[in-house]
C-alpha cells in the first residue's frame, strides 16, 4: 500500500516531521515491512533525521538510493530485489530508507517512480512518500495519483485551513482518493483545537489526527537520532492527573497510526514493544 504524506503549504505543515514520527512509530509497534523515501530535489530532512543508524556515507550515498534505482532503470534492470537492495535497513526487518534524488533531473525522476511503485510490493507492505507541499508540482501528482491513501498534513493556522477547505489549494486528485488529516506541531492549548477544525470545516473527527509540538522530538531530528528519542519517549507513562508530555507525544503518534491503518483495512500485529 502506497501512502502519500502531502501539504497544501510548504514550510508550516511538518509533512516530512510527521511522515518520520507515523511511519517510525508504525515500524516500531507493528509486524510490517515499512519502505520510505521522498520526491524532494532540494535538501531533504528525512535522511538526516536517521543519520546515526545508517551506513551508508556521504561519499558513497549515490552508490545507493534512488540515483542507483535510477540507473537500474535506465539499464533496465530494475527488479523488486533491486528496490530492496538499494534502500538503508533503519528498523530490522522492519523500516527500510531509500535515499531521495540525488540530481535535478525531472524526466528520470518520473521514470524512476512508477518501477518502484510496481515492484515494491513484493518486500513491503507499506511504502511512504513525502511529496513536495503545493498544487503545481508534477512529482506530488504522479505519486498521490498511485497512492492508496493520501495524508494531508495541515497547520492551526486559520488562514492555512480557510484557503485548503475552501478548495483553493485542493489538487483534484484529493477527490478521488481515501484521506487522512494530519495537523503539525499541534498545540493542544490553541483555541483551533481538533474538535474545531472538525466541527468548522465539516469534517469526520475521526479523520484527524495530530502530532504535538514537542521540544524533545524537534532535538532529536537536529541531533539525527530519532530512534533513540522514539524509543525514550515509549516508556513514559500516563499518570492520573499529571501530564506527561512524552506520553502525550507517543499516544498521539500511535492514533495517527491507527488512522493510517484503518483507512487501508491493514489489521496488523501488535509487536512485542508496541501497547496498543
Amino acid at each position: 500500500m502506497l501512502v502519500a504524506f502531502w501539504g497544501p503549504v510548504h514550510g508550516q505543515v511538518r509533512t516530512t516531521s510527521n511522515m518520520i514520527a507515523a511511519a517510525t512509530t508504525i515500524a516500531l509497534d507493528h509486524h510490517l515491512r515499512i519502505l520510505m523515501t521522498h520526491t524532494h530535489f532540494e535538501r531533504s530532512t528525512l535522511e538526516k533525521a536517521y543519520s546515526n543508524l545508517r551506513q551508508t556515507s556521504t561519499s558513497s550515498i549515490s552508490a545507493v538510493g534512488m540515483g542507483a534505482i535510477e540507473r537500474l532503470v535506465q539499464c533496465g534492470m530494475l527488479t523488486a530485489e533491486g528496490v530492496r537492495d538499494n534502500s538503508e535497513s533503519i528498523l530490522k526487518d522492519r523500516l527500510d530508507l531509500i535515499a531521495g534524488p540525488s540530481n535535478q533531473d525531472e524526466d528520470a525522476l518520473r521514470q524512476v517512480l512508477p518501477h518502484i511503485f510496481e515492484t515494491y510490493k513484493q518486500f513491503y507492505e507499506l511504502l511512504f512518500m513525502d511529496v513536495s507541499s503545493g498544487t503545481r508540482n508534477e512529482m506530488s501528482t504522479l505519486v498521490m495519483q498511485h497512492a492508496d491513501l493520501i495524508v494531508i498534513n495541515l497547520s492551526q493556522n486559520r488562514s492555512v485551513l480557510d484557503s485548503f477547505f475552501g478548495k483553493e489549494d485542493w489538487p483534484s486528485v484529493l477527490n478521488e482518493k481515501p484521506v487522512v488529516y494530519c495537523i503539525g506541531s499541534y498545540e493542544r492549548s490553541s483555541k483551533m483545537t481538533i474538535d474545531r477544525i472538525a466541527r468548522e470545516y465539516g469534517i469526520n473527527k475521526k479523520q484527524i489526527g495530530y502530532v504535538p509540538h514537542n521540544v524533545r522530538y524537534m532535538d532529536a531530528q537536529n541531533d539525527q537520532n530519532i530512534i533513540n528519542y522514539l524509543l525514550k519517549a515509549r516508556l513514559a507513562k500516563k499518570r492520573f492527573l499529571e501530564f506527561n508530555e512524552d506520553a502525550y507525544f507517543t499516544s498521539s503518534i500511535r492514533h495517527v497510526g491507527k488512522q493510517i491503518l484503518g483507512a487501508l483495512n491493514m489489521y496488523a500485529t501488535v509487536g512485542d514493544d508496541g501497547n496498543d
